[in-house]
């Protein structure tokens, strides 16, 4: 598995850990159980080598990209009233997408998933 993959599915287990923090906090709604089983899909999807897994995967980086966009317009004429906490969480997104979006577009991550697919049958 290349080393930018696997980069990639620890940032997803990571937010599925978040995700079950706050359902293990009392504080979750349906959203977040959608958002557990959909980080899960793209887990265990990406393991697999699914190529369905890797598309979401990329539609997930455009849409962390767009939303880091708008949090940025919403906050960014406030930002000098916030600390720097606030700095980091509007890098999260931006950070996040634009490594996805890498990430799934390089040639060795899609050669790894066709191969783990396919196994031998895809040569």
């Amino acid at each position: 598995m290349p080393v930018k993959l696997l980069v990639a599915l620890l940032l997803f287990a990571l937010a599925f850990v978040l995700d079950l923090s706050t359902v293990a906090d009392g504080t979750a709604g349906g959203a977040t159980y959608l958002g557990l089983a959909f980080k899960l899909f793209l887990i265990v999807g990406l393991i697999r080598g699914s190529e369905a897994a890797r598309t979401i995967a990329l539609v997930v980086a455009v849409l962390n990209l767009i939303g880091g966009a708008l949090l940025l317009f919403t906050v960014g004429p406030a930002l000098a009233l916030f600390g720097p906490k606030v700095y980091l969480l509007i890098a999260m997104p931006f950070v996040f997408g634009g490594y996805l979006l890498w990430c799934m577009n390089q040639e060795d991550v899609k050669t790894w998933l066709y191969k783990r697919a396919y196994g031998r049958h895809g040569e």
